[in-house]
C-alpha cells in the first residue's frame, strides 16, 4: 500500500507580517499629516478672521469718530453765523424737544451733514414724525466711502424730571421770580440742555442679512434695524446684533451749561 505524498511546507519567513506592519505605520503617518494639515488650515482661518475683525473694528471706530468731529465742527461754524438757525445744537435745544430722537445719515457728498429737511424724528411717545434721515443701503449716497461702510447718527434729548423745577433752567444773575432763558444772538430762546449722541457704523457687505429698502420697517433687514429707536429694549443695536451684522456704536454726551445769558457747550 502506497503512502500518499506529503508536500513539505516551506518555513515561514515573516515577509507578509512585516509588509502589514509597514502599511499600518504608513497609514498612521498619513493620518497624522492630514490631521496636522487640518489643524493648520483651521488655525490660519481663525487668525484671518481675527485679523479681519480687528481691521473692521478699527474702521468702524474711525468712521464714528469722524462723524462726531464733522457734526461738531459744522455746528460751531454755523452757530457763529447770525443768519443761520439750521444747526443741530439749536434744533435740539428748542422747547418741547424733551424725549425726542433725531436721526440722520452721514452723507459726505451732501452740502451739510445736518439739515432739518433731511432728518428722521421721533417724539416723546415714540411716534415717527418724519423719516427723511435714515440711511438707505440701496443708495450709494448713504455710504461714507467706497469701502461700502455706512454711518448713521442719532441725537436724543432725554427727559429730565428735575426740569419741572423752575430754578433748574435759571440763568446766573436772575431770581426765581425773574426767570430769563438764554438768547442766542437774537435767534430765539433756547434751553440749557443735555443731549446724547449716538454714531453707528455698519459694513453691510460682511453680513448675509437682507438689506431691505427705504420702506422697510421691520427688524429682519438692515434698513429696518436703522429705523429702530435708541431708547427701550428693541433698539438699533439689539436689532443689528440679532441679524449678525458687523457694527459699532459710539456714544457722546453734550451738555449746555448756563453762564450769564449764554449756554456754554461741553462734551463728555
Amino acid at each position: 500500500m502506497k503512502q500518499p505524498n506529503m508536500r513539505e511546507r516551506a518555513p515561514s519567513t515573516g515577509l507578509h507580517t512585516q509588509s502589514g506592519a509597514v502599511l499600518i505605520v504608513v497609514l498612521l503617518v498619513l493620518v497624522l499629516i492630514i490631521s496636522l494639515g487640518v489643524i493648520a488650515v483651521r488655525q490660519s482661518t481663525t487668525d484671518l478672521k481675527v485679523a479681519t475683525a480687528d481691521q473692521v473694528g478699527k474702521l468702524l471706530f474711525q468712521s464714528n469718530d469722524a462723524a462726531f468731529m464733522k457734526v461738531e465742527k459744522e455746528d460751531r461754524i454755523l452757530s457763529s453765523q447770525v443768519s443761520s438757525t439750521d444747526t443741530l445744537n439749536e434744533y435740539m435745544s428748542q422747547a418741547g424737544m424733551e424725549g425726542s430722537e433725531v436721526s440722520f445719515c452721514v452723507r459726505p457728498r451732501g452740502d451739510k451733514l445736518f439739515s432739518v429737511l433731511e432728518i428722521s424724528k421721533r417724539n416723546q411717545t415714540g411716534g415717527l414724525e418724519s423719516s427723511n434721515g435714515y440711511c438707505d443701503p440701496n443708495n450709494s449716497d448713504s455710504y461714507v466711502s467706497e469701502g461700502r461702510l455706512m454711518t448713521q447718527m442719532t441725537f436724543v434729548r432725554p427727559i429730565d424730571p428735575d426740569t419741572q423745577l423752575a430754578w433748574i433752567q435759571e440763568v446766573e444773575g436772575t431770581s426765581s421770580n425773574d426767570l430769563e432763558k438764554p438768547n442766542a444772538s437774537g435767534k430765539g430762546t433756547i434751553e440749557c440742555t443735555q443731549v446724547i449722541g449716538y454714531a453707528t457704523s455698519v459694513v453691510p457687505a460682511l453680513s448675509k442679512a437682507p438689506l431691505g429698502n427705504a420702506s422697510s420697517t421691520g427688524t429682519n433687514t438692515l434698513s429696518g434695524c436703522l429705523k429702530q429707536p435708541r431708547i427701550g429694549t428693541d433698539t438699533v443695536d439689539t436689532c443689528l446684533e440679532a441679524l449678525d451684522i458687523p457694527f459699532q456704536t459710539q456714544v457722546q454726551t453734550y451738555s449746555n451749561q448756563s453762564v450769564g445769558p449764554n449756554c456754554i457747550s461741553s462734551t463728555t
